[in-house]
Parts: structure tokens; C-alpha cells; sequence
């Protein structure tokens, strides 16, 4: 027959090894769910980057290739560029009479996504003349992991190219 202070011991050890044990389960699960949104905001930063990488990279092909923006509002330019399929609308503000200003709202639409779940970009290209001479092109990509503003979770990354 065994001592009643033995059962108790047992269970005393039993009970503390099990709230160590849960305490140590309840850690690490708090670490997996925090590494998981850390990877997620990665991923939509990521897909906002690439958004506005590809289309500084379509700007400056059209720029370089076809040359389509005016350098000035008085010269106005196509009122859409073709990227990655996609027809862009273009916008051409009036700026002083050195500076031509264009804006393109870029939609990469994934397949079987719609234009608010899709990364987007917006682009402003500044075109600053001396005389007649283009002395230097700005162009400015915001890209954005999805088109809709309202969304929580809505990331941005920027990147502007000067030649």
C-alpha cells in the first residue's frame, strides 16, 4: 500500500511538468503565428515593389523606345501607353513652360483576380527643359500590393529614377 504524500507528490510533479510543458506550447505557437504575419507583410511589400518596378520599367522603355511624353503640356502625348498588355491611361498636367508633367495609373490584374485584389502602380513622369533640350527625366513609380484604398493591410513602395 502506498503513503498518501506520495500520491500527492505524484500529482504535484504531474501538474507542474503539464503547466510547463503548456506554457512552453502556448510560446511557441505565439512565435509561429508572429513569424506568419511577419512572412505575409513580407510578401505584400514584395508584390508592392514589383509593382512599381515594372512600371518604372515600361515608362522608361516607352520613354527611351517610343518616346511618347511631351516635354511640355502644349505637346500633348498619347492618351494611352501599352504595358504588360494592359492599356494605361495617361494624364498630362500643365506645368510651367520648362516642365512637361505626366501621370500613368498602372492595373496588373492577376489571372483570375479582379483590379482590387490586383498590385498597382501610379506613376509621375517630370520632364524639365532647358529651351528646347530635355535636361533631365523624373520618373516616380508608387506601387501598391492591391488597388483598393480602404484596404487594412494596403502596402506602398516608391521608386523614382532620374536620367
Amino acid at each position: 500500500m502506498s503513503h498518501p504524500d506520495k500520491k500527492a507528490f505524484v500529482i504535484l510533479i504531474a501538474v507542474v511538468v503539464s503547466s510547463l510543458l503548456l506554457s512552453l506550447g502556448a510560446f511557441i505557437a505565439n512565435i509561429a503565428v508572429k513569424e506568419i504575419a511577419l512572412s505575409t507583410s513580407g510578401r505584400q511589400s514584395q508584390l508592392a515593389f514589383y509593382a512599381a518596378d515594372a512600371a518604372v520599367e515600361c515608362v522608361l522603355y516607352q520613354d527611351l523606345r517610343v518616346r511618347p511624353f511631351a516635354a511640355s503640356s502644349s505637346a500633348p502625348g498619347p492618351s494611352t501607353v501599352n504595358c504588360d498588355g494592359n492599356d494605361a491611361p495617361v494624364t498630362q498636367v500643365a506645368g510651367d513652360s520648362d516642365t512637361g508633367i505626366t501621370y500613368i495609373d498602372f492595373s496588373f490584374v492577376r489571372e483570375g483576380g479582379t483590379i482590387n485584389d490586383s498590385p498597382y502602380a501610379k506613376v509621375r513622369i517630370t520632364k524639365d527643359m532647358i529651351g528646347t533640350i530635355n535636361d533631365s527625366t523624373t520618373i516616380e513609380a508608387l506601387g501598391y500590393n492591391i488597388y483598393d484604398q480602404s484596404a487594412p493591410r494596403r502596402v506602398e513602395r516608391a521608386l523614382k529614377v532620374t536620367y
